[in-house]
């Protein structure tokens, strides 16, 4: 039998080996919304889809980020394609999350669909309570959807998210205390990067992933210019680094000055972290860039 001294060594052991598991458990995100979180619209969504850059800014040590976003679903209940009926909304609460992001509201704006709008506070409310109420007990995070521009697509209806859906979420996020993503105001003059006036391209998933991890991240890093490093690679290759911490920021170029300015475009690529550096290694051009981190 082992000694006394050798079982409390070995006791301590595997106390130390249970906190050092317990400490490096990744905290589990939950994104749950329609066809903008899903991903519709890229080409390669599981990749390219702001949950998915998401995880990749955190990198894959302290947090755990799940796209349950679902196409063309509205957080009505009465409407056409309610979120409750689907079977992402189950695992969604299965995966017992620490923190929820619910982006819903977007398809709520459709004629068939705003009909039942005096019901939209109240199944927000009730939807938020379920979250809560799991045994994870997560933070909740209710978002505005973002700007529908121009005339609308698909039968979404721009006035009617900006005057009545995006105000009412900002209102149930102050009311009930839980945090507030605002992309409607964040993303107002970014028409650019929504292409079909309704989806985001990879500029603009890009810019919400940016916006949910400073949203996420704490506390908020005191340097507010970060260092960028740049590498020259093998054929015409270039890799840029800078402080993992400086997540909320995206990385954007320009190749030429232009009479009215620089025209700074955001990077389509993904950056990844490595927990204590975010790295995105560009493809090969023969074009000169100069490149800055911006807060979308």
């Amino acid at each position: 039998m082992p000694c006394r001294s050798c079982r409390r060594l070995l006791s301590q052991g595997a106390l130390l080996a249970f906190s050092i598991s317990a400490i490096a458990v990744p905290l589990k995100v939950a994104c749950v919304g329609d066809s903008i979180t899903e991903g519709a619209g890229l080409a390669s969504p599981a990749i390219e889809s702001y949950p998915a850059r998401l995880q990749r800014l955190f990198g894959t040590n302290d947090y755990a980020v799940r796209n349950f976003g679902v196409s063309g679903r509205t957080l009505l209940k009465k409407g056409d394609f309610p979120y409750w009926k689907e079977a992402a909304f189950r695992q969604s609460q299965d995966w017992g999350p620490d923190v929820v992001i619910i982006k819903l509201g977007t398809n709520d704006s459709k004629p068939q669909n705003w009909r039942y709008g005096t019901n939209f506070v109240a199944d927000y409310e009730e939807l938020v309570g379920i979250y809560r109420a799991l045994p994870s007990q997560p933070r909740v995070i209710v978002c505005t959807p973002a700007p529908v521009f121009k005339t609308g697509a698909f039968d979404i209806k721009p006035g009617v998210v900006a005057t009545n859906i995006a105000p009412a979420a900002r209102d149930l996020a102050t009311r009930l205390g839980t945090g507030l993503i605002d992309f409607h105001t964040r993303l107002s003059d970014r028409g650019a990067w929504f292409p079909d006036t309704v989806h985001p391209n990879n500029r603009g998933a890009a810019a919400m992933a940016a916006i949910v991890f400073e949203s996420l991240a704490s506390p908020p890093p005191t340097d507010l210019e970060p260092e960028l490093r740049i590498t020259t690679l093998p054929s015409r290759r270039v890799a840029v680094e800078w402080p993992a911490a400086h997540g909320h920021l995206v990385l954007e170029f320009v190749t030429a000055f232009a009479p009215t300015g620089w025209v700074f475009n955001v990077i389509e690529q993904v950056p990844y972290s490595n927990g204590t550096t975010l790295r995105l290694t560009n493809a090969a051009t023969t074009l000169t860039r100069f490149y800055r981190l911006s807060r979308p």
